[in-house]
């Protein structure tokens, strides 16, 4: 995993970070009036079966999510604490999938 500490150790090899959303408005006008969002999304760090390191995102839904990605995939906050998601997660890059329930990562 990274060498920093994740914000979540979702178990089973899995870690999540959330990422935030703070754009340099001077250089992005057209989001000038939209407010920073701490929590964004998620990273998900993993390994695969071969035991390297990957890792998928997951941008939560929210508004300034619709507004400025408005056609991009959002995945539904049902608690913050314990942290739970829906949808299920796929990795496009190694096909892990599974959910995060209750701060826990459970394989689909």
């Amino acid at each position: 995993m990274a060498t920093d500490e994740p914000d979540i150790d979702l178990g089973h090899d899995h870690t999540l970070r959330f990422m935030g959303w703070y754009p340099d408005r001077e250089l992005n006008p057209r989001v000038k009036d939209a407010p920073d969002v701490e929590r964004y999304a998620a990273l998900v760090e993993h390994l695969t079966p071969a035991g390297k390191l990957c890792a998928s995102a997951a941008t939560f839904a929210g508004e300034v999510q619709r507004r400025i990605e408005p056609n991009k995939p959002t995945w539904t906050v049902e608690s913050w604490e314990p942290l739970t998601l829906s949808p299920s997660l796929l990795c496009t890059a190694c096909g892990d999938h599974g959910f995060v329930r209750g701060g826990r990562w459970v394989a689909a």
